[in-house]
């Protein structure tokens, strides 16, 4: 099913219950990019990539462990509990087609035996042996994905979806979506909708 994670919609209410909430989500998109933003054409190719998703890891780890939340990384899979042990949370980059109600995204880079037994169990596809499954994912029945994209004009889309198929090493199928709004970073995140500043003085020229 498809949502759209505005103020007063369903799927603002689908995400709650999850436990996320919108500000939340832009936040830490906000984190991520000013991460980004200090690497240059000099550091290592796909740095600054790498840094915008481990900022994104750990700023929503920040705000979520407070709330009751549980940081795991079975398989070296940053993996974010909730605190109901009914689902949990991992962040991804996605496609183009991330937040975009039209078109359905593929992960953009390959997951590895985690994400793909996480995969089956929400498809109900099999019955995993004990030993598919890290130990610490054993209780969960759900693992959602934040999805993140830059596109060619700096803006964030993203999605909070549950994925139910792959293909290879790429999710390619989402039982649920809820979509973003998609952020624009030069905005600041404690900025967007302040008014200017209302001087009650008058400027006098030298």
């Amino acid at each position: 099913m498809l949502y759209e994670a505005r103020p007063g919609t369903p799927g603002e209410s689908r995400l709650e219950a999850l436990g996320l909430d919108i500000p939340t989500i832009h936040e830490v998109l906000h984190y991520g990019d000013a991460e980004q933003a200090t690497y240059t054409v000099l550091d290592a190719p796909g740095a600054g990539e790498y840094a915008r998703w481990s900022r994104h890891v750990r700023r929503l780890s920040e705000r979520l462990i407070p709330r009751g939340w549980e940081r795991i990384n079975p398989d070296n899979q940053p993996t974010l509990v909730h605190p109901d042990r009914r689902h949990c949370v991992v962040v991804a980059s996605g496609t183009g087609a991330t937040g975009r109600h039209y078109a359905a995204p593929t992960t953009k880079n390959p997951k590895g035996r985690t994400i793909q037994a996480a995969v089956q169990s929400n498809a109900a596809l099999a019955l995993l042996a004990l030993h598919d499954v890290a130990p610490e994912l054993a209780s969960l029945r759900e693992t959602w994905m934040l999805l993140t994209f830059v596109n060619i004009d700096g803006q964030i889309q993203s999605e909070v979806s549950l994925p139910n198929a792959m293909e290879g090493e790429q999710i390619s199928s989402w039982r649920d979506r809820i979509l973003i709004p998609t952020l624009d970073p030069s905005v600041g995140p404690d900025h967007a909708n302040e008014e200017p500043p209302d001087y009650d003085f008058d400027i006098v020229r030298k």
